[in-house]
């Protein structure tokens, strides 16, 4: 299954990835793994982290569709 999560940049190219940084730690600790993530544009730029976890319900149907 995946599921996205989304961080608003900041003033500071070291902050944000320090943002980036602990959503993907948090994230791991609940056992999803951070596969991709893009730039969201429009007032706030944010980013959109996409993240994948084994196991879970639909997640072998999403796995096909992505092959």
């Amino acid at each position: 299954m995946y599921r996205t999560e989304v961080v608003r940049q900041r003033a500071f190219a070291k902050d944000t990835a320090d943002a980036i940084t602990e959503k993907a730690n948090e994230m791991e600790l609940q056992g999803w793994k951070l596969v991709t993530s893009s730039l969201v544009y429009g007032p706030p730029v944010k980013t959109a982290l996409v993240f994948w976890r084994e196991g879970e319900q639909g997640s072998e149907q999403s796995t096909q569709a992505a092959s």
